[in-house]
Formats: structure tokens, sequence, C-alpha cells
């Protein structure tokens, strides 16, 4: 399937110095992704990150449950501020808690109180006395939620939110084994054909998938079925080598049709990201 670029990606993605600590097992911090780069191509949004003429944006955040990386202090202005920034339509959030002992609030609603913006909460385990998982921020209300459990050594979903135009999928993959990132491709994938297969209007996947590697099973498995739409910048920065393991893709198993005006990792002059959250946010702009 061919698809229209109207070239695409740039930004920046300084080295993070610190470590994160957090006490929820399988935390990605703690692990070395790899590396993922490819030449800047010119950019659509050297005037800034706002919405490009005429589009409709798409993005994903990893929150680090609204806390920086060091020092692990939860603020919800700072990680709101970003989100309002992007000025997505639909974004992705993960890592949020949901009234735990850590953090005794709605970590989405606190999100969705500052930003103006619709909260889905989709819960992947429990823990320490509240919930844990992901989420959407959106600005109109979706047509349906649709959530179905992935395999991990710590538990994971795929979420799921359809709009008049498109569908967007919200995921967080497993962290230490590939085969199980893999095979939450091919749950996402048989789900897909099962409900959407006569559906045209295109269908989008964003997330932490936590692979940095185009060789690996899971990667492999995913560019069979979909096309990434995003920019090659790193996300992964709260490391001595940070890594691309943020993505928006686009499911071709509908041949749908779409228009990519841009994408980035975007940088703010009005707040440092890097203080905000261990990952980078990534936006997708499409032709509305």
């Amino acid at each position: 399937m061919k698809i229209k670029y109207l070239l695409p990606i740039f930004a920046s993605c300084a080295l993070a110095v610190s470590t994160a600590c957090n006490e929820l097992d399988g935390d990605n911090s703690d692990f070395d992704f790899g590396d993922f780069r490819t030449e800047e191509k010119e950019n659509p949004y050297e005037n800034g990150f706002g919405r490009l003429d005429g589009s409709i944006r798409l993005a994903t955040y990893n929150t680090h449950r609204c806390a920086g990386p060091s020092p692990l202090a939860v603020n919800y202005d700072n990680t709101a501020r970003v989100i309002s920034l992007i000025d997505a339509d639909v974004i992705a959030l993960q890592e949020l808690d949901k009234n735990t002992r850590n953090n005794p609030a709605d970590q989405l609603q606190e999100l969705a109180d500052r930003t103006g913006m619709l909260p889905y909460f989709c819960k992947t385990i429990d823990y320490n006395g509240g919930e844990y998982g992901i989420g959407i921020l959106c600005k109109e209300k979706p047509l349906r939620t649709y959530s179905a459990t992935l395999p991990g050594v710590e538990p994971r979903k795929f979420f799921l939110a359809e709009f008049d135009n498109f569908v967007f999928i919200a995921t967080h993959f497993c962290h230490k084994d590939d085969a199980n990132r893999e095979a939450s491709v091919g749950i996402i994938n048989r789900y897909l054909q099962t409900t959407y297969s006569a559906y045209t209007k295109p269908i989008f996947l964003a997330g932490d998938l936590n692979e940095y590697n185009a060789s690996a099973g899971s990667l492999k498995a995913l560019f069979s079925t979909w096309t990434a739409v995003s920019s090659k910048e790193n996300t992964f920065v709260d490391t001595a080598s940070p890594r691309r393991i943020d993505y928006i893709l686009v499911y071709d198993g509908n041949s749908p049709s779409y228009e990519i005006l841009g994408s980035a990792v975007p940088t703010y002059d009005e707040i440092n990201l890097r203080t905000v959250s261990d990952h980078l946010p990534v936006l997708v702009d499409l032709k509305r």
C-alpha cells in the first residue's frame, strides 16, 4: 500500500542523565532497548509543533505515572501541560495509577480535569491498593470502546476506541519478552480481522511497544501487517543510550485511505520534557 508523506519527520532528543526509580515490577527504565535512528528529513514543524493546517492529530505518551525520572515526584500540572501543548484529538497514555497507596488519585481524571479532554481508563493490573494501566484522552466521545488482554511478564492489554473517521488503539507491550510482544501483535491482528475486515476507515495503533530492533519478532510481525507513520526519533530518553520504542502505526489489512502530513517527537520552549517523564511524546498529523 502506498502512503503519501509530506515531509514528516523531525525532532531532537537529548540524553537523559539519571536512572528512574519505579516500584512497579517491570518498569521500562531498568532495561536497554538498543538504538534505531535515521537521517532527518525536511521539517514541516520548523515554526513550532502546532497542529498542521487541515489536520487531525494523534499522539502517544508514556507518562511515567505523571512523575519525572528524577526525582520521582508526581506533578499533574506538568504532565497536563505537555498534553495541552501536544493538542491531539486523541492521545494514548501509558503508566497510569488509579487510587494506589503511592498515588491516591485517579491520574487520568486529574489530567482530564486539567486539559478539558474526555478520559477513558483501561486497568491492566491491580497494584498497590488500587489500579494501574493505560488510557486514552480525546476531544470527542468515541462511538465504542473495547479492551482485551495481552500476554506479559506483567499482564498487558490493548484498548480500542472507535471514532467517526478512524479507529484508535492504545497499548503498552511487555517489556521483557519479545515472544510476548510478538504474540500481542497476533492477538490484535486477529481481533481486527474478525471485527473490522469490512471497514474502510483507517485503524491506528499507538503506544509504548518496548522494542527498537527492526529484526525482533514483534516488529517483524508488526511491519508485515502495519505501517509505521510516526517519527523515527528516539522516545525513551532516561538512559545513556536513548531508544525509539514509542510508535504510531496504521493497519494495512483493510487497505485504508489516509494522508500523513507530518510526524514529530516534539520539543517545547515552555517546558523541559525530560523533567516530566522518562519518555518523550510522539505526534502524527493526518489530513482531515
